[in-house]
């Protein structure tokens, strides 16, 4: 039976299973926040205000699985996410991904590699079952960053190539993602940020000390991950092509699950039109639907139309027609080496239609791009930003910043 808010903000159910834990995770070399220590009490409760004023008044967005923590080791926010595994000889494909890692098959410490770490797997004490799996903490590389996810075209293709970089590593070893997605790609964020961010509050400092505000990805750049590795596959190809039903995952616009639902499809091609769709949706149009019939007042970023080759290419009907990830790797070195200084350093999204935003742009956009890009040529950064190295996982070493 669950139990009664004792007051509005209070605990949840789902909330209270951390709490318990908190005692246990901190002798494991991790922290949660006041909010889930045992002897919590709120803030808010004789003071003015509404409980969002004050750090223990923000509630984990998705307690019943998600659980920000920080490693006690070198003060790095990591991610808690919550699993069942109800046999220990069938573990979960999740877990199966961590397994392809720790076989040697794809190394945590392989800069092609995007997969998202698992630093460590936790079960959880009194329970054969339940598990937390520890991962570097990661945000939403779409929506969380600022208006944009980008400020240049170097800064998109800096995601681009990544992504493409990690999938080129997972074909190359015969595994599928199978679901990639817009939504399945994250960001470690913690680069742009002097101090570290709020993991619910993004505006706000870790410790509610101040307000906090992304920099510039060019002058601190990122490294993304592939997320959600539940219908992942690794496929033996010696016993013939790789093969799946179509459609599976989330992104179900491709041609072959509308031509032959009940058919079976090369797992392989259907990536690369993923990728296509991602590039196209979301960087190239504002289009960011499944089904285009349904869009309406669609923009184009005509800041990214050297793409459409390649992206048409990626997106043929025919699968067989699409090309590899070497071939994409290929083409997208060739088109990034034949774009110039200035484009490269160019608003990622440069046009505006109505007449307010025409306004943003000429009064604050372009005079705050303009300055921004003389001080990365004067400070000689790179207009893609070179991708980081992967975190480390230990939690012995004191982690150190990264120039």
């Amino acid at each position: 039976m669950s139990a009664e808010p004792r007051f509005s903000g209070d605990l949840s159910n789902s909330e209270t299973f951390w709490r318990d834990l908190s005692p246990w995770l901190k002798e494991r070399g991790y922290t949660l926040r006041a909010r889930y220590q045992p002897d919590w009490k709120p803030s808010w409760s004789k003071k003015k205000g509404g409980r969002h004023l004050f750090e223990d008044g923000h509630k984990a967005s998705a307690a019943s699985i998600l659980m920000d923590a920080v490693r006690v080791s070198d003060g790095k926010m990591v991610m808690l996410k919550k699993i069942s595994v109800p046999d220990s000889a069938s573990p979960t494909k999740e877990l199966k991904m961590n397994e392809l890692v720790r076989s040697g098959l794809l190394s945590m410490d392989d800069p092609h590699n995007h997969c998202v770490p698992v630093y460590e797997i936790l079960q959880v004490p009194e329970s054969n079952t339940i598990h937390l799996v520890v991962m570097p903490f990661l945000r939403n590389w779409l929506n969380d960053l600022g208006d944009a996810p980008f400020d240049t075209v170097g800064e998109a293709l800096g995601f681009i190539g990544q992504l493409f970089e990690g999938v080129q590593l997972l074909h190359h070893n015969r595994i599928a993602h199978n679901d990639i997605k817009f939504d399945n790609i994250m960001v470690d964020s913690s680069p742009l940020y002097r101090r570290p961010m709020h993991p619910i509050n993004s505006e706000r400092r870790y410790d509610w000390s101040g307000k906090e505000s992304p920099r510039s990805i060019t002058r601190h750049p990122v490294r993304y991950y592939l997320i959600d590795f539940d219908l992942t596959a690794h496929y033996n190809l010696e016993s013939g092509p790789a093969q799946e039903r179509c459609g599976y995952g989330g992104d179900r616009s491709l041609p072959e699950f509308k031509s032959n639902p009940e058919g079976q499809c090369d797992p392989f091609p259907v990536e690369i039109y993923r990728l296509g769709h991602i590039i196209k949706g979301f960087l190239m149009t504002s289009l960011q639907m499944d089904e285009p019939d349904k869009a309406r007042n669609v923009k184009v970023n005509h800041a990214m139309d050297f793409m459409s080759p390649l992206v048409t290419d990626m997106m043929q009907d025919d699968p067989k027609k699409r090309p590899t990830i070497d071939q994409v790797m290929l083409r997208f070195d060739e088109i990034v080496k034949g774009l110039g200084f200035f484009k490269l350093r160019a608003l990622f999204w440069p046009d505006f239609d109505d007449e307010e935003n025409f306004v943003v742009r000429t009064l604050w956009t372009k005079p705050k791009h303009f300055v921004s890009q003389i001080i990365n040529i004067l400070g000689r950064y790179s207009a893609i930003p070179p991708t980081p190295s992967p975190p480390s996982s230990s939690k012995d070493k004191k982690g150190g910043k990264k120039k």
